[in-house]
């Protein structure tokens, strides 16, 4: 499996770190769906291109 880096934009950031301040699971689940998730996917359709 390649090496895939994810940026987060200010906030993104400011939404991680409430999460981890409020041990919130639920909204953890729901920044790792809607932020890292779609971004890794977003990043593996990029690459898989036909070679013709």
């Amino acid at each position: 499996m390649a090496i895939i880096s994810v940026t987060l934009d200010d906030k993104q950031k400011m939404w991680l770190e409430q999460i981890i301040l409020d041990k919130d699971k639920e909204e953890a689940f729901k920044f790792l769906k809607e932020c890292i998730y779609d971004k890794i996917k977003t990043q593996e359709q990029s690459h898989c291109k036909p070679a013709f």
